[in-house]
């Protein structure tokens, strides 16, 4: 375990224990960032800066007090817990709040080994040289490439103690196309690796989108209006699962208890074919999380199962309010089942439709609704995509798509965050803006 976390947060608890918290648990974090950037096209900016963070939750007559700060200094410490007991003293009573069991000590290590920078300036290159001769309408608008090392430390007043160090490579670009006078809109793309083994442009969906920026210069206007099919892209699936898991399997909406799903744990929400898990302990997925922010191990966590409702998303205080079960994790390291069809079966069978790689819009009501904006997307027709469009409208109710599967892509994506398929859903209007 680090010991200097460790004697920090021995420190911290000790203090709030005299200053009169019932219970309490403190979560401190130091971390280093290597930092390549290009900007425009050229090397823009090399760096390394350090951060560090305390957090501190307090518990004084049921009552809760937070405080965070960007530092672990003995006076910053001192601070912190002053703040904590006040804010505690000036809450309200709720009896949910309580500071996890003991789970005795604990200690992981994974990700990444040292930073190789200079590997990693040349994969920069080398990325670089590829979009100029095999996509050369392409515009490097701005790549942020990073080395990230993070130590962290949870301990509890009930003895808990947990180390965790990690590291990994992020990956992040936004770009254009642009072919004389002509530009397209703006998009980006991103991802997470343990090392540089590949260029960047082998990772993820980074080809795809790059080829399809370049098809983004030229776009026609949808026609009226019609329903159809939308063939969805790995990465713009995972802002719809975060939206229905929002709305329905989350903290916020089971306290509240205007979640649609509230009541129907064990019954069918989706499609049979549907499954998705909430599971940072996927060897596909990087920076895993090992434990909760309230202090408990992670595992693995199904929420779908066969298109049955089978766990919600709910941390401890969730669970204590709801008296429901608390979750293995609530994280969105969203993992979903292939499916059994290939992206060009399931492209085949779609007449008239869109496919969507990005989607903007506001939160969707309640009970599911949506409406927004479909961004970097094409016309599908005959089962062939055709035509980019300008952009477009789309709207429908979510939890009724998930009912209305068409088909889910044996194909798996995985970005370092997520491993999502392409899947079809049918009934969502499309329109011209």
């Amino acid at each position: 375990m680090n010991n200097e976390l460790r004697k920090i947060s021995e420190f911290a608890l000790d203090a709030l224990k005299k200053q009169g918290a019932d219970g309490a648990e403190v979560t401190l974090s130091k971390g280093r960032t290597d930092e390549l950037n290009v900007d425009a096209g050229e090397f823009s900016l090399m760096r390394t800066t350090f951060n560090s963070s305390l957090s501190i939750r307090a518990l004084v007559g049921g009552r809760k007090g937070t405080a965070t700060y960007n530092s672990l200094d003995d006076d910053t410490v001192e601070k912190a817990v002053a703040a904590a007991i006040s804010s505690a003293k000036s809450s309200e009573v709720d009896d949910a709040e309580y500071i996890a069991e003991n789970i005795g000590e604990h200690s992981f290590e994974f990700g990444a080994g040292d930073c190789e920078l200079d590997k990693l300036y040349d994969r920069i290159g080398e990325y670089m040289e590829t979009v100029k001769s095999e996509y050369p309408l392409v515009d490097i608008m701005q790549l942020v490439t990073q080395y990230q090392v993070s130590e962290d430390y949870y301990a509890n007043s009930n003895g808990t103690r947990i180390s965790s160090k990690d590291a990994a490579y992020v990956f992040d670009v936004g770009f254009s196309a642009r072919d004389g006078d002509k530009t397209s809109s703006m998009s980006g793309y991103g991802f997470l690796t343990e090392n540089l083994d590949k260029s960047f442009m082998e990772n993820a969906e980074m080809r795809r989108m790059h080829r399809e920026m370049e098809k983004q210069l030229d776009t026609v206007s949808v026609q009226g209006k019609f329903v159809g099919k939308l063939l969805v892209s790995p990465d713009c699936l995972s802002s719809f699962i975060s939206s229905v898991f929002g709305n329905c399997v989350s903290d916020g909406s089971l306290i509240a208890g205007d979640s649609p799903w509230k009541d129907k744990l064990g019954e069918v929400v989706a499609d049979p074919r549907l499954s998705i898990t909430l599971d940072p302990l996927n060897p596909e997925i990087i920076g895993r999380a090992r434990y909760t922010s309230d202090g408990h191990i992670v595992e693995k966590q199904d929420i779908i199962k066969d298109g049955e409702l089978v766990g919600f998303r709910l941390a401890q205080y969730g669970a204590k309010k709801t008296g429901l079960k608390r979750a293995g994790n609530y994280s969105g390291c969203y993992i979903m089942a292939p499916g059994d069809k290939s992206y060009d079966e399931l492209l085949a069978g779609i007449g008239d439709g869109l496919l969507i790689n990005r989607f903007s819009g506001g939160s969707p009501s309640t009970n599911g609704d949506f409406s927004g904006v479909a961004k970097n997307s094409f016309l599908i027709k005959d089962g062939k995509v055709t035509d980019a469009v300008s952009e477009t409208m789309i709207s429908g109710n979510l939890l009724d798509m998930l009912k209305s599967v068409v088909g889910i892509s044996r194909e798996l994506i995985t970005d370092g965050s997520k491993v999502l398929p392409w899947i079809v859903f049918d009934g969502v209007t499309i329109s011209g803006k």
